[in-house]
């Protein structure tokens, strides 16, 4: 058995075939055949159910990519652990839109100014989708909005909270964020989002009466329509330099300010800490709390 072999076997895995794990590691479909092959008759165990098309991994198969993650992961960090200065390796990393679109990328560059050699995997997606990919190990860690219970086996760990925020075209009407709402068509922020469910519970709960005209799954596309005068809508502000345009007016939601957790999501057995350490204490050194941001919201 070889680092390489696992790492087919893991591909698999994650990629649900043969063919597209041997797309994924530039390996022809024959390769990953003979890989697995070979490993079956290494371990006398049948690692693939080949009944079926594609082949399924059996429960020895699964126990086995459980095992082969975990000692990857260990191949990894003592990799990086005998490379003298700094730190480096490889994190699978899983972010929200709005986190990959906002302090992620001040974060690693504030880690490649350090002079760590930190090689980050991004894949973007929901709270609730990266969650499940940690927790079955296909990402290392996640970046992600507080769920409401991690699962078993996960730690979350906080590094901001993040405000939320109405925005409008500088022409709407209203003084409060309120009278703005409720006087603009609203521009809903993606209800599947753990934070568009934030937004919805607190408008249910003040009884704020909302023309909802339009919904939009990504941030930077809510921002353009309302920096257009085609609406208002409830938003994280996340504290980056020229986040909003100037056509857009800016006001706390909620008194007090009603904020979202961003934390990263890990699991409590976690091979890759070192590096999960470093990357967090970056996004705490460039994130901004909420207190902060809502004194320049609300002197702008």
């Amino acid at each position: 058995m070889d680092i390489k072999t696992l790492y087919t076997l893991v591909a698999i895995a994650d990629r649900g075939s043969f063919v597209e794990a041997g797309n994924s590691i530039g390996l022809s479909l024959s390769a990953v055949s003979m890989q697995m092959r070979a490993l079956e008759e290494e371990l006398e165990s049948m690692i693939f159910d080949r009944s079926r098309r594609p082949p399924v991994l059996t429960d020895a198969g699964l126990a086995l990519v459980h095992r082969a993650r975990d000692l990857l992961a260990h191949w990894e960090s003592m990799s990086a652990s005998l490379k003298k200065g700094t730190a480096v390796g490889l994190l699978k990393l899983g972010s929200v839109h709005t986190v990959a679109s906002g302090v992620l990328p001040l974060a690693l560059r504030h880690l490649q100014r350090q002079g760590h050699g930190l090689e980050v995997h991004v894949t973007t997606g929901l709270t609730h989708d990266l969650e499940r990919a940690v927790y079955h190990r296909q990402l290392d860690v996640a970046l992600v909005t507080e769920p409401e219970l991690p699962r078993s086996g996960l730690d979350f760990l906080p590094f901001v909270d993040e405000a939320l925020v109405v925005i409008a075209h500088k022409s709407a009407k209203g003084a409060s964020d309120q009278e703005v709402l409720e006087g603009t068509p609203y521009v809903r922020f993606n209800r599947s989002a753990r934070v568009g469910n934030l937004v919805q519970e607190e408008i249910v709960r003040r009884q704020i009466t909302v023309r909802s005209t339009m919904e939009i799954d990504n941030l930077e596309g809510v921002i353009a329509m309302v920096a257009n005068g085609l609406g208002a809508s409830v938003v994280p502000a996340r504290g980056v330099k020229n986040e909003f345009p100037s056509t857009v007016r800016v006001i706390p939601f909620g008194n007090p300010t009603v904020t979202r957790r961003l934390g990263m999501l890990a699991p409590k057995e976690n091979p890759r800490s070192h590096l999960c350490q470093l990357l967090l204490e970056a996004l705490q050194a460039v994130t901004t709390g909420p207190d902060e941001l809502v004194r320049k919201v609300g002197s702008a």
